[in-house]
């Protein structure tokens, strides 16, 4: 499941969270701990995004004894907290076993994933508690450096579903908008600070996670709908220029990777069959990565064959560079695996 980021401090982007919900994003989280905040508007400002997100998604709020505190709220009244839009409370730092019952009677409650989350798991367990109705999430790390070490992640997921193979992980991804006063991205991993989030969203699948939230204020229109296609329909779609003519014809085309996947070049399985055309020499210059190439006359049978580079290749006269990858989308040509859908959408200029 998908969740993004929206934080009380700031004006609400009516348009962004609606984008969202009707994207499918499913969860949507929130701190009531940012110093730099007012946090005199929370309740008012929860209230608000409640109506917002009505019952297309859950809202997690991340809080802490001092912040609830400063609030006036307290763990042990968790209906108040729901009267004020939270479905899901998560713990920055341990509570009192008593305290995390009284909130269940009420709330779900998400668990810190990198630090007590084992500890408090089998302490609930014990007690037959609603699994179901608790998560677990690492946080995120504004402070460049400070991101989690990527095997230290790893062992930490591989230890959580062990011992409790049902239980749902969540981590957070950077977006494209970067949130103040760092503006360094929201990531869980260091290596993803500076990734395309979609990027850093598929390796967090393949490293145990279950639920990927944008940790930052916004991801922009290009990268909302390359979730969509991915998560949705398991299409990577991949923003591109133009360089000749011969680009127009497969853009919004759906292909797919030949299963034999070859070392350098991705090799659109349909197109020999769908292009039928003769195509004459045209643009036949070095190939960089990010190259879209169509295969012209020269080539005898493979005319028409449709590639993307993954390496730089010299020139070939029997092979017209058509178009390129955006830079931006360079990273997601290796999220093309072997049988991979994918499709080209036009980037802007």
């Amino acid at each position: 499941m998908l969740g993004f980021s929206v934080y009380l401090g700031e004006s609400f982007d009516h348009a962004y969270i609606e984008t969202m919900l009707e994207e499918g994003f499913q969860y949507v989280f929130t701190s009531l701990q940012i110093p730099e905040e007012d946090s005199s508007q929370y309740f008012e400002k929860l209230k608000e995004l409640k109506r917002l997100v009505g019952s297309k998604a859950e809202i997690i709020a991340d809080a802490s004894p001092h912040a609830f505190h400063n609030l006036g709220l307290s763990y042990k009244e968790p209906q108040g907290l729901s009267e004020i839009g939270i479905d899901y409370i998560r713990l920055d730092i341990s509570l009192e076993l008593e305290d995390i019952m009284s909130l269940l009677d009420e709330l779900k409650i998400v668990c810190n994933a990198s630090t007590d989350a084992l500890n408090l798991l089998t302490q609930l367990k014990s007690q037959n508690v609603d699994m179901t109705r608790i998560m677990v999430a690492h946080n995120y790390y504004p402070r460049p450096e400070t991101g989690l070490d990527k095997q230290f992640f790893i062992n930490k997921n591989n230890e959580l579903k062990s011992l409790f193979p049902d239980i749902s992980i969540m981590a957070f991804v950077p977006g494209t908008t970067l949130r103040s006063p760092v503006y360094q991205g929201l990531p869980t991993l260091e290596d993803h600070r500076k990734v395309h989030p979609l990027v850093a969203a598929s390796e967090l699948l393949a490293l145990g996670v279950d639920d990927i939230c944008i940790g930052d204020t916004h991801i922009n229109q290009p990268t909302i709908n390359q979730f969509n296609t991915f998560f949705n329909n398991g299409i990577v779609s991949l923003q591109v220029q133009s360089e000749t003519k011969h680009l127009d014809y497969v853009i919004g085309r759906i292909f797919h990777n030949r299963k034999d996947k070859a070392r350098d070049v991705i090799r659109a399985e349909e197109a020999r069959q769908t292009f039928r055309e003769e195509v004459l020499p045209e643009n036949t210059v070095a190939r960089k990565r990010g190259a879209i190439t169509l295969d012209n006359i020269k080539y005898g049978r493979y005319m028409n064959e449709l590639q993307i580079v993954n390496k730089h290749l010299n020139h070939n006269d029997a092979v017209n560079v058509i178009g390129y990858v955006c830079e931006q989308d360079l990273p997601c040509i290796d999220l093309i695996d072997a049988g991979t859908a994918f499709q080209f959408i036009k980037g802007e200029d």
